[in-house]
């Protein structure tokens, strides 16, 4: 068995990772000794006379073509054929294939082994003393270059009218078929769901359409480079041998569905690594031909834009910290009467000590009652990073939270907290809150 599954490991490595525009349809067995049924493979044209044409690769067997002896009528042949998808075109076979009855002897040479496409013969066994077959056929075909619609393999009796001398017959199995498919797909009704800045999560759907092997998985990229795929259809829309390097192999023609509607891809991230970063999102098909759907975009994005995209830049706005105060106070709590204006301000500075301006923070107020309320998400350093917020003017007692967020969607990278106390006839003022 070991010996067997290093010969098939041979075969599909010897058929190369399928370049981008092509996918190989794995037939009968693969490396790993998967098997399948050889979808794509027909009788064609059907057998005649004693020709027998049996597919036994559910049964870890071979598509087998025969002539039945012992001396097979003279009209008899069996084939098998393989029919590139529409727009496509075969590009490659690789299998492992064995002939019996082709050695020459002292019988009449009056039978032929053939594989072909429709361009062209890939190998032939006329049988007779001068045919470079000698004997029978055992080993691996690899045939790469091919610009094909059909390929297929045939034993016939070439004594018409009569009979033949002899059965023949020949197996193929392990077979890896290269097909190039070179359109991308067509993308169509583009929506961000959501945009992730408060859910931390980006949200794309999106239609799209094939002519070849159908749409296989959406992308997305992260500063330019890969970093996930999402499968966009069940198997057999998936990679039959996960474990190698090709990730476009699979046991039928057409895997993948030809149109897909309401794709939903979603990025988290939280899932990203630290940054802020350029997020694309595209779509691919089953030949890994790559269509954009989205981006790119900055996200996480930094809170505030920078005019340059320097380091510097970069991480003032990263290490950037907020301070808040009173007006009345300059201090971090304050006490007035119910129905009075209260104004805060602070500032926010970067890693180099000036201030950031057109930074967004968000206000929170936390109530008697350990409820949380954002009151405002709008709030903007202006010149110097200078913040001011006026309090509403029916407040009762409560903390008010100040959030900067370096990145977002992102955590909070620098907050700050005032005590508001209300007083309403001398007393604590408290209303009564319900939880939210």
């Amino acid at each position: 068995m070991a010996a067997t599954t290093a010969l098939l490991m041979l075969i599909f490595v010897s058929a190369a990772v399928a370049a981008t525009g092509s996918y190989t349809v794995l037939s009968c067995n693969d490396p790993t000794g998967a098997v399948n049924a050889a979808t794509g493979w027909a009788m064609s044209p059907p057998p005649s006379g004693g020709g027998v044409a049996t597919n036994n690769c559910l049964a870890r067997g071979s598509l087998e073509a025969a002539l039945a002896g012992p001396t097979p009528t003279g009209d008899s042949s069996a084939s098998w054929q393989f029919t590139a998808p529409a727009n496509t075109t075969i590009v490659s076979i690789a299998a492992q294939r064995t002939t019996t009855g082709v050695a020459q002897g002292t019988t009449p040479n009056d039978v032929e082994y053939l594989m072909a496409t429709n361009e062209g013969t890939l190998e032939q066994c006329l049988v007779s003393d001068t045919s470079p077959c000698a004997g029978d056929l055992t080993g691996t075909i690899n045939k790469q270059g091919l610009t094909a619609t059909t390929v297929g393999f045939r034993v016939l009796c070439t004594n018409a009218g009569s009979t033949c001398a002899r059965p023949l017959r020949a197996d193929l199995n392990g077979i890896a078929i290269g097909l190039k498919d070179p359109s991308p797909p067509a993308v169509s009704n583009v929506k961000v769901l959501d945009n992730g800045d408060a859910s931390g999560v980006l949200s794309v759907s999106f239609d799209a359409n094939d002519t070849g092997g159908g749409i296989y998985r959406a992308l997305v990229k992260v500063d330019g480079q890969p970093f996930t795929q999402q499968p966009l259809s069940a198997a057999p829309c998936s990679d039959a041998v996960p474990l190698d390097a090709d990730p476009y192999e699979f046991i039928q023609p057409v895997p993948c569905p030809l149109a897909v509607t309401g794709a939903n891809v979603r990025v988290d991230y939280r899932n990203l690594p630290a940054g802020p970063h350029a997020v694309e999102i595209a779509v691919e098909d089953a030949a890994g031909n790559a269509t954009a759907v989205y981006g790119p975009v900055a996200f996480p994005k930094l809170n505030v834009e920078v005019q340059s995209n320097s380091q510097q830049s970069i991480q003032n706005v990263i290490h950037a910290r907020i301070r808040m105060w009173f007006v009345r106070t300059h201090t971090h709590s304050d006490t007035s009467k119910f129905g009075t204006r209260v104004v805060t301000r602070g500032v926010l500075r970067g890693l180099d000590g000036k201030g950031i301006q057109g930074a967004r923070v968000d206000v929170f107020h936390i109530l008697h009652d350990g409820s949380r309320r954002l009151l405002k998400t709008g709030l903007k350093s202006r010149e110097r990073g200078a913040l001011t917020l006026i309090l509403p003017i029916n407040l009762d007692t409560r903390h008010i939270e100040y959030d900067y967020r370096a990145l977002r969607p992102g955590p909070i990278t620098s907050k700050v907290t005032l005590d508001l106390t209300v007083k309403r006839h001398g007393r604590t003022f408290f209303r009564i809150h319900h939880k939210h």
